[in-house]
């Protein structure tokens, strides 16, 4: 399709009268445009708050979902100690927050033999690589290395 120079013009004109004008719709004179409100940034306060599992996101967009949620349990302890368990199995170790950085370090996990079904496998492997940690509509999330990987909890009392 070939342009016509009346409307280059015309179409250059255009994008330069959008681009001179701001978000308050006056022409680059200033007024009206104020300056964004600070983003504050919210410290996650772990210790001393208990989880449960409530959905697991995994590569590709999948989303399990734990039959009893109380059975994929985290319990941040005083002194930076972990407690839990991950289905059959139970897990110990100590966490490690700066900011949004999480880390598990050493984790200890059983090594029982779950029943058919159980998320344990999945969930013992993206606690090992978890490495931020926020909050979204009062649940915990946790985000792993591996693009896509989420880990939902609820908090429990």
């Amino acid at each position: 399709m070939m342009m016509t120079t009346k409307t280059r013009i015309f179409l250059a004109a255009g994008l330069l009268t959008l681009g001179a004008c701001d978000s308050g719709g006056n022409a680059g004179n200033g007024e009206g445009s104020a300056e964004p409100a600070p983003v504050q940034e919210v410290m996650l306060e772990l210790e001393g708050s208990n989880w449960q599992l409530a959905n697991m996101i995994v590569q590709g967009g999948f989303t399990f979902t734990p039959d009893d949620p109380g059975e994929y349990r985290l319990n941040f302890r005083s002194e930076n100690r972990l407690t839990g368990q991950s289905d059959c199995n139970n897990i110990t170790g100590n966490w490690f927050q700066e900011n949004d950085t999480l880390s598990f370090e050493p984790l200890a996990i059983t090594r029982y033999l779950c029943p058919p079904g159980s998320l344990h496998n999945y969930h013992a492997l993206y606690l090992r690589d978890v490495q931020t940690a926020s909050l979204r509509d009062g649940n915990l999330i946790l985000n792993t290395s591996i693009d896509e990987v989420e880990l939902e909890y609820q908090r429990r009392e």
